[in-house]
């Protein structure tokens, strides 16, 4: 008799294969039995088309609303001409190239995550990206983006250029951060983070591009623009009520508390100063010890959790979060303090996960009023993204940087690579 060796290659392919499809069924079946149905019909994309065809007819951009909502257009001027050619293909054509294109940028951005971890731990690298795609999607803030037709993975991608370009000691390290804060005023953060990290060329070229961009859509269209930074950025209830179950920022959690009262700003204004500071000092922390991907992550969601207003599909810098989780659970050192132990990064990475993919806080969603119906559990609940956020950017660790004979030597500038 033959004896019995280990499984051939094709064996570990049919595995792998079969993990695979299991992960992608049971991603389709959370996204079909969750508590919220992630496909908003592309409601938002919906939106900026109808806003940009109103504008481009000769109406002011800033006084439309979408059918029988308050919904209107809440971006800079330079997003509108940016999504002005959306208006020459009917909106179905449009949500398809969307969606098509938030697909590609989604994988993407996951083999830019993965491929680097999945290498240090000699798992094979395409069974790993087709692993985590199926994950990555069924996380809420990824599902909602593509279901609204968001922009939310653009911009993650924006930055995450950067990152690479910071890596690689591009001189024009910085423009992808600059166009997403041209496009949307949050990722501004992105430049202070550079400063506190001292790339000032990549400061400066963050905020040149953003500031060229912004002056382009002045001198296009100056009113719309003025009007813009004096009055409609300022305005957050042309946006939606602070205390919806979706604004998971922290003014958001503190609306929900007092409700049915408004909730005291100068508290809010305290917290966020605080928050802000912890979270940035945690990234600068991250991105001298050589984990650019930790300090990302740790800014993006600082922006989220300050700003006054962050749906739940603002959350994707939770992904590269994740990634550092998992790495670190499978064995990457990181520095000393905070979740440094495998079982810890790897328990924190399941709970955010699961969290995120059960569209956990829709189980207690609540009308104005109605929020403290269910008592302290149903608040928890409905809080869900913002407990998890908050003890994500308080024990996300930093991954020791771990030289290598085998690592090309960086241009003057570059950062390590700890994707």
């Amino acid at each position: 008799m033959a004896p019995v060796g280990r499984p051939g290659a094709g064996w570990r392919v049919a595995a792998q294969v079969a993990v695979v499809l299991g992960l992608a069924v049971l991603a389709g079946l959370v996204s079909a039995l969750g508590p919220n149905d992630p496909w908003h019909n592309w409601f938002d994309l919906r939106v900026y088309d109808g806003a940009v065809e109103w504008w481009r007819s000769g109406r002011p951009l800033y006084d439309y609303t979408f059918g029988r909502t308050d919904y209107g257009f809440t971006y800079p001027p330079f997003a509108a001409l940016a999504v002005l050619p959306m208006t020459l293909l009917p909106i179905e054509a449009v949500a398809a190239v969307h969606a098509g294109l938030n697909l590609l940028v989604l994988a993407g951005v996951t083999a830019w995550l993965v491929v680097p971890p999945a290498r240090r731990h000699g798992w094979p690298p395409a069974f790993a990206v087709a692993a985590a795609l199926p994950v990555v999607f069924v996380l809420e803030p990824v599902r909602e983006t593509i279901g609204f037709g968001q922009v939310n993975l653009l911009l993650l991608a924006l930055v995450l250029a950067d990152v690479a370009a910071l890596r690689r000691g591009w001189r024009w390290a910085g423009a992808g951060i600059g166009l997403a804060a041209a496009f949307k005023v949050t990722p501004g953060l992105f430049v202070v983070y550079l400063l506190l990290t001292r790339r000032r060329r990549a400061a400066a070229v963050a905020a040149g591009t953003a500031a060229l961009a912004t002056g382009l859509a002045f001198a296009v269209a100056p009113a719309t623009s003025w009007r813009f930074f004096t009055g409609t950025l300022w305005q957050t209830e042309r946006v939606g009520r602070l205390d919806k179950t979706s604004n998971q920022s922290l003014l958001g959690g503190l609306a929900r508390l007092t409700d049915p009262a408004q909730p005291p700003r100068l508290l809010w204004l305290v917290l966020a100063v605080a928050v802000l500071a912890l979270v940035l000092t945690r990234a600068v922390r991250a991105a001298r010890a050589g984990d650019d991907l930790a300090g990302v992550a740790l800014t993006g969601l600082a922006a989220c959790l300050v700003s006054p207003i962050a749906w739940s599909h603002h959350f994707v810098w939770l992904v590269p979060a994740l990634i550092v989780l998992v790495d670190v659970a499978a064995g990457s050192p990181a520095a000393p303090g905070r979740l440094s132990g495998r079982r810890a990064a790897a328990a924190l990475a399941v709970v955010t996960g699961l969290v995120l993919a059960s569209s956990s806080i829709w189980f207690a969603e609540a009308d104005p009023g109605h929020h403290h119906d269910l008592g302290v559990p149903g608040l928890v609940v409905e809080d869900l993204y913002l407990l998890t956020t908050l003890a994500v950017v308080a024990l996300l660790p930093v991954r020791a940087t771990t030289p290598s004979a085998h690592r090309p030597t960086p241009r003057p500038g570059a950062v390590p690579d700890r994707r």
